[in-house]
């Protein structure tokens, strides 16, 4: 069995050159299907399938496979782990699983660890969910706007546009700082994440445009607590970005404010794990976030 540990889950054939980054040869590029701007792609897995799976940059890990999968593909235990959320509260222990391969495309990952878990139904019913590390080894893009997945051989570099930032990856989850009314905050760049989400803390100094109204219930592997949401009289700004007065989540729990779907929608972001950079691109420098539905955010484990 392994090693307990803890694991944080805070989703062309030619060389062509790019804004802000070195020469990237493609690999790979598949559909995207956004449901609710939730990401998910078709995948074989061990040489079976199709499955649809999500994808998820707030989860540090390589994949999240559901307990129907496990049985019907007789999924090996490899141990177990100790999953949690950045709330730091409430973790628990799961069976993680070996899986011999998942192909994406063109690519094949071989030897992915697995770790069972039943996420929200958000978005519809799906097999498993693809972690931001298992894409370590490529530039790995998410193209919102033309719905699509591409994997890429090179590199990204900084650019005068501010297109290209650098993150940071505690608990291998990309987390970019944003600027909110003169202060910065870091958030996770989370592809599950429903919203423009900010710490309740955080919000103390800030003047809003609008009373907070509750708009949800969050739940997470380790929590569930109460969404609320206002707008606020300040701009938010990212990278070459800026969202203009923008309606945001104001989180109870988490310690880190979190760049979720309602924002990629807007982008085509490619990461650059070696690198630790990520680019963000849009036709529009200055984006509106409006309100969102009543709902329920998504229980992937942070």
């Amino acid at each position: 069995m392994d090693q307990f540990c803890r694991w944080w889950f805070v989703l062309l054939v030619v060389a062509c050159l790019c804004p802000g980054s070195s020469a990237e040869e493609s690999v790979t590029s598949i559909p995207m299907e956004l449901r609710r701007n939730l990401p998910f792609v078709q995948v074989m897995v061990n040489g079976k399938g199709p499955f649809t799976f999500g994808i998820d940059t707030g989860t540090g890990g390589e994949a999240l496979v559901m307990p129907d999968l496990i049985q019907q593909l007789g999924l090996p235990v490899k141990g177990e782990i100790e999953v949690g959320d950045p709330s730091g509260k409430n973790p628990r222990k799961v069976r993680t699983v070996s899986v011999a391969s998942i192909k994406l495309g063109d690519v094949e990952f071989k030897g992915v660890t697995g770790v069972e878990f039943q996420p929200s139904r958000m978005g519809g019913n799906c097999d498993g969910i693809l972690g931001f590390t298992l894409f370590h080894d490529y530039l790995f893009t998410l193209d919102y706007p033309g719905q699509q997945v591409r994997m890429a051989r090179g590199s990204l570099t900084p650019d005068g546009n501010n297109e290209v930032v650098s993150f940071l990856a505690p608990n291998d989850v990309p987390t970019i700082e944003l600027e909110v009314g003169g202060q910065k905050i870091d958030a996770h760049i989370d592809s599950r994440g429903k919203g423009l989400s900010l710490p309740e803390k955080f919000m103390q100094g800030l003047k809003l445009l609008s009373d907070p109204v509750v708009i949800g219930r969050g739940r997470t592997v380790s929590s569930e607590f109460e969404i609320k949401g206002a707008q606020l009289a300040s701009d938010i700004h990212a990278g070459g970005y800026t969202f203009t007065q923008p309606f945001v989540e104001i989180n109870p729990v988490f310690p880190v404010g979190n760049f979720g779907s309602a924002v990629l929608v807007n982008f085509t972001v490619t990461f650059d794990q070696k690198n630790n950079l990520v680019r963000l691109v849009s036709k529009d420098k200055k984006i509106t976030i409006s309100p969102p539905q009543k709902r329920e955010v998504p229980a992937s484990p942070k």
